[in-house]
């Protein structure tokens, strides 16, 4: 079903003229293209036709790169998220735009992205759940996504926040957000205020119209009321009693609500009153699958005590028939204690001073509906019926015991239910009544009494919060479901897409009024801001004549009145207005209307006798003359004529009537919209499905919302922001000191585009659609002008940038460098000499080292070293390092793979070895002498003692790679994140140490080679702190200008990035520099000093602004995905083809070349979870 309606949504089986075809007909146009039709290459996008989406659908779209071949006919696209091998064409039409260059979690408000396409909303949403940010604004609207989990946002300490905040516009999105800006403006502007919360059922509105509810009666802790106290208090009574357990729920409101609340800043809720509608009725009888009727009923058989059991009749779960449907009943549900929940309904029941016999009233009614289901009503032949109905005797007892409870006359409802009378003349004609008619008289008997109890508790909490003089302004709250589109759509369907067409048609006025302003603000000509709203759909549906509300009252006031009469009728009536067509499916008995989400089907199948399903009058007698004075109350007031349908007791008509009342209080308020999405039906905590969330972002008018900012002129930048962003159109304008007004329009003037499609503000640019694409397209026109010049220009200047660097620095190494040699002993590794003669002979180390140790002579122990401030790190730190020097030896030498078994060295921190005493003592001696480092002196104590025990035995490339990740792992789980372990076999620290701002650690060591070479290198060792958010800023800002002057050859099709989690810039970035890297160490094949360029040009580019420490690791061969580097929160995989590189350079491939890829893995040192 999910998958079926994604695909109807994306357009593939709907009419031309639908309004999703239209959307994405106009939304879905790529713009790669140059005036010659030629498509840009390497230009990121989204598509649904492609493999990854056909493999699971739940993706609904998958990132892609034109490649070359592409023209305008068809794109050849190369999928790199997910990624996967090979290339395929698709329409543009069927392609999105993609944004670049942005951070998901910077971006507040999607409605600001370059592009809003439904691909773009989808992945920015996706993006920002996925780190726990729920929440996301598309102005007008507050975009919620339901966690399935408590992520902590909604404490105390976060509404003291949001209430308390000097500047609130700065702060994130948030319900507390959208609950201030509401109380603001009713103090500030004394306008009454409306938050309409819509969603599908476990979205989680009931949630966040809670948390609105806190914000509101979080004023003051000193402030408490009792009116406070008793709205807080209904919360409980009106889930327990409207809320039941569903498939895609197990907290479903079934009831729409809306409050008025007067609200004050300092003294919280003053006074308020709750309206309530569409009730499903049905389930009070009925239950699908795996459901529950409403809380109330299990709570009060699970949590009554003994005594209550025997007042009420109670029985088990199991004896009731309207709590068992076909498949058995759904008693528990997991997150639900029903026991619990029903004390707390107890304390509710006090707040609202529902005690005594109103309670004992509450109870027995509850109890007498239950016990009324389980009458059986049988069918005989009698006065000529066939199936006559009458109770047995058995039954007769249940009917008497359910009107004790409910406080009436036994004999006067048996006879109701039985026996029909007819009124002909003066004369009353009694008949018998056949099985199914008494079953409908018993059915909704329970249904309509419930009803009228959930109406009576409604008006007993309205009674004790009311304002006694009315409220001079409110803050209205109103809860209410989305756009519902099920298999089966009938009556209650209808009615609640009429309330979201009605809610829809007040949401386009508040966009366009907000429009409006702002224009008019700006000094920009309204007459732009053609739109067409759903007044004509609401009408079709609603209006007083030739309406479906108008046909469906004489259908049911109709005496021979049929569903396929009705349907017909429908379609012969209506469908000029071009809003109702026929089904395909079947004509009888089902039409179409044409909403404004969707063409959504409904089937007139039962439709009339569910309009009419009301209590005939003389049941209605028996109900009040009941003894107990609430069950006599719930019937005060209505009346009906014996055997008469009136049009005010019509379902649909007292529907119409209060939704007309509550839109007309909504239409004069200021609005504020809460937009709640389900991720996925399984209510898995953080899950998301892709193709689930894009149907509620047409059901709830989300992308609506942002198709509507589209209107006029649509893209608007501040003056600075849009010189900026089109610089490029000419740079020497941009960069004079002329005023940047002067300057944007001097730069729209220079385009070309017409006048006609851009105005200048007060403060803004203001650029239809079209003229915008324009725009891009002339800038990149400009770009690629420069690109044989930056090819020239870009070495250079990266040059002259270093030169400056290291002359700034070199005088600071040479003395660290000194400094760092004079206290460092040349023969801190001792290898025994049996194994030093094994290496130098050619011979293979021994398989068990630990015997070579044993064979060591022990040197003579020195006296124990004191050292200030180290005692407790001696201490602390005696059992934290890895003891075994064999094992260890085996958890790091690694031949075959490059990932590192880090557990297996960290488990053997816990055990000593015979040098333990020896290597503590050579390690303060050191310490002692002088401290070599800019650390602190129990960080350099953990360091040197690692290294004496990493660096005993000889090395390979492989084992001094996961030597760096071991250390820098062991240092990052005890003194914090974002240390970097750098090893250099030369002198000269490079290009990494220029650009170290941390805590600096080095160590001179003295290595050997597995064939016995020995060489000098220097460890290097700091500390990064992270970025703030103005900086990660800067840095995209500064590397996105480097990017293009630096850019030097096009390596599309040789530098690959298979995946990643790295910003698209840096992917660029970093691809270029393998590329131009690789054509230099490809004869070489030393990938050892190449895989450390690469990693000193990460950290000294990207450790500041980001944080976290850089390791690249390179081999020949394609990688396979492990665990060194997918826990990581950042990394990079490129592969790159030795072929393709070479043809390319005009140069013959390299010679013995064993593998066609050399494949490149750039990753981040990941942050450990701290206790």
């Amino acid at each position: 079903m999910e998958r079926k309606q994604t695909q109807m949504i994306l357009g593939r089986r709907l009419a031309k003229d639908s309004p999703e075809v239209k959307h994405f007909q106009r939304k879905s146009s790529v713009v790669p293209f140059g005036r010659d039709g030629r498509a840009a290459t390497n230009f990121t996008c989204w598509t649904a036709d492609c493999p990854a989406v056909k493999a699971d659908p739940t993706l609904v779209f998958a990132k892609c790169i034109v490649v070359g071949g592409s023209m305008d006919t068809q794109l050849e696209l190369e999928q790199v998220d997910p990624p996967a091998r090979g290339t395929f064409t698709v329409a543009p039409t069927d392609v999105f735009n993609a944004n670049e260059l942005i951070e998901p979690e910077t971006v507040d408000d999607i409605g600001y992205l370059p592009h809003t396409n439904v691909a773009c909303v989808l992945d920015v949403l996706k993006s920002r759940f996925l780190r726990s940010i729920i929440y996301t604004t598309a102005e007008p609207l507050l975009v919620a996504i339901n966690p399935f989990k408590d992520l902590g946002n909604t404490t105390d300490a976060w509404i003291s926040t949001y209430r308390n905040a000097s500047k609130p516009e700065m702060l994130p999105p948030h319900v507390f957000k959208t609950a201030r800006a509401a109380l603001e403006d009713l103090e500030g502007y004394k306008k009454n205020q409306s938050i309409i919360v819509s969603g599908e059922s476990g979205a989680g509105k009931t949630e966040a119209t809670k948390q609105i509810m806190r914000f509101f009666a979080s004023a003051s802790s000193e402030v408490r009321t009792t009116i406070q106290d008793t709205i807080m208090a209904g919360n409980p009574i009106l889930e327990a009693f409207g809320n039941a357990k569903t498939i895609r729920n197990n907290n479903s409101s079934r009831f729409g609500r809306f409050m008025m609340l007067d609200v004050s800043s300092h003294r919280g809720i003053q006074h308020g009153s709750i309206s309530n509608f569409l009730l499903e009725k049905v389930r009070v009888v009925s239950q699908e699958a795996n459901e529950r009727s409403y809380h109330i009923f299990y709570q009060l058989l699970k949590g009554a005590t003994s005594e209550m059991r025997a007042k009420y009749h109670l029985r088990s779960l199991k004896e009731y028939a309207y709590l068992n449907g076909k498949n058995g009943g759904c008693y528990d549900v997991p997150g639900i204690d029903d026991k619990a929940d029903f004390e707390e309904v107890l304390q509710s029941l006090d707040a609202m001073q529902i005690t005594g016999s109103k309670r004992h009233s509450v109870f027995s009614i509850l109890s007498g509906l239950l016990l009324i289901g389980n009458v059986s009503i049988e069918g005989k032949d009698a006065q000529g019926v066939p199936d006559a109905a009458y109770i047995s005797p058995q039954s007769e007892e249940i009917l008497e015991e359910a009107c004790q409870l409910l406080s009436v006359d036994d004999a006067a409802l048996k006879k109701e239910i039985l026996v029909k009378s007819t009124k002909v003349g003066p004369q009353v004609i009694e008949g018998v009544r056949t099985k199914d008619e008494a079953k409908t008289s018993v059915l909704s008997l329970s249904k309509n009494v419930y009803d009228k109890l959930f109406d009576w508790l409604v008006r007993q909490l309205n009674s004790l919060i009311d304002a006694p003089d009315g409220m001079p302004n409110f803050i209205g709250i109103l809860d209410i479901f989305g756009f519902e589109v099920l298999e089966v759509n009938s009556l209650e369907q209808v009615l609640i897409n009429i309330t979201n067409e009605y809610l829809q048609k007040h949401f386009i006025d508040v966009v366009f009024d907000m429009e409006t302003k702002l224009y008019q603000a700006e000094g920009v000509p309204t007459e732009a801001l053609e739109y067409t709203d759903n007044l004509a759909l609401v009408g079709a549906l609603c209006g007083k004549n030739d309406s479906f509300f108008a046909l469906l009252e004489d259908a049911c006031l109709g005496i021979r009145s049929t569903d396929e009469g009705f349907c017909g009728t429908i379609l012969r009536r209506l469908e000029p207005s071009g809003f109702f067509l026929e089904s395909r499916r079947d004509k009888r008995l089902k039409f179409i209307i044409r909403h404004t989400i969707a063409d959504i089907e409904y089937t007139c199948e039962g439709m009339l006798e569910k309009n009419k399903d009301f209590l005939r009058k003389e049941v209605m007698d028996v109900m009040k003359a009941s003894t107990d004075p609430v069950t006599k109350a719930l019937f005060e007031g209505i009346e009906i004529e014996a055997g008469k349908i009136g049009k005010g007791t019509l379902i649909a008509s007292r529907f119409l009537k209060n939704l007309e009342e509550m839109i007309g209080i909504v239409a004069q308020t200021e609005a504020h919209f809460i937009r709640c999405l389900k991720p996925n039906e399984e209510k898995k905590p953080l899950g998301w499905n892709g193709s689930k969330v894009l149907n509620q972002l047409f059901s709830l008018s989300i992308l609506e919302a942002l198709q509507l900012r589209q209107v006029g002129y649509a893209y608007r930048r501040n003056f600075s922001e849009f010189c900026s962003h089109f610089r490029w159109l000419d740079l020497g304008l941009v960069n004079s000191d002329r005023d940047r007004k002067e300057v944007a329009q001097l730069l729209l003037e220079q385009s070309g585009i017409p006048e006609s499609s851009w105005v200048i503000g007060k403060t803004m640019v203001f650029v239809k659609p079209d003229a915008a694409k324009e725009l891009s397209i002339l800038q990149r026109e400009k770009l690629m002008c420069f690109q044989p010049l930056i090819a020239v220009l870009g070495p250079m200047w990266r040059k002259v940038l270093l030169r400056k660097k290291m002359a700034r620095v070199i005088h600071f190494l040479t003395r660290l460098e000194s400094n760092a040699r004079r206290h460092l002993e040349p023969d801190s590794i001792n290898i025994s000499p049996e194994e030093r003669e094994a290496l130098l002979s050619g011979m293979e180390r021994p398989r068990n080292p630990c015997v070579v140790v044993k064979k060591r002579v022990e040197p003579e122990r020195a006296p124990p070293t004191k050292v200030l401030s180290l005692s407790r790190a001696r201490l602390s730190l005696s059992k934290e390092l890895p003891r075994n020097y064999a094992a260890s030896n085996e958890a790091l030498d690694v031949d075959d793979t490059m990932s590192v078994d880090t557990d297996a060295f960290l488990r053997l921190k816990m055990k000593r070895s015979p040098n333990e005493n020896y290597l503590r003592q050579t390690a303060l001696a050191r310490l002692k002498e002088r401290r070599p480092s800019h650390v602190c002196m129990e960080e350099a104590y953990h360091v040197w003692r690692s290294v004496e025990l990493l660096f005993r035995e000889p090395l390979s490339d492989k084992r001094l790679q996961n030597i760096c990740t071991v250390i820098r792992n062991d240092m990052d789980q005890h003194y914090g994140f974002f240390w970097q372990v750098i090893i250099n076999r030369t002198p000269n620290f490079g290009m990494a140490a220029t650009h170290i701002h941390g805590s600096l650690h080095v160590v001179e060591q003295e290595g050997m080679y597995r064939d016995g070479r020995q060489f000098l290198f220097h460890l290097i060792m700091y500390k990064t702190r992270k970025p703030r958010k103005e900086e990660i800023r800067l840095h995209e800002r500064a590397a996105e200008k480097t990017y293009g002057i630096c850019r030097k050859r096009d390596f599309s099709g040789i530098v690959r990035v298979m995946n990643s989690k790295v910003p698209p810039y840096m992917q660029k970035d970093v691809s270029y520099l393998i590329g131009m890297l690789f054509q230099r160490y490809q004869y070489t094949r030393d990938w050892t000093n190449f895989a450390t360029c690469i990693q000193s040009y990460l950290i000294g580019r990207y450790s500041e602004p980001f944080g976290g420490a850089w390791n690249v690791v390179a081999q020949e061969g394609a990688f396979f995905l492990s665990r060194l580097w997918t826990k990581h929160s950042r990394f990079l995989r490129v592969e790159i083809d030795f072929p393709a590189l070479a043809e390319q350079a005009s140069s013959e491939p390299c010679p013995g070349c064993p593998t066609p890829v050399l494949t490149v893995v750039c990753f981040e040192a990941c942050a450990p979870d701290r206790p």
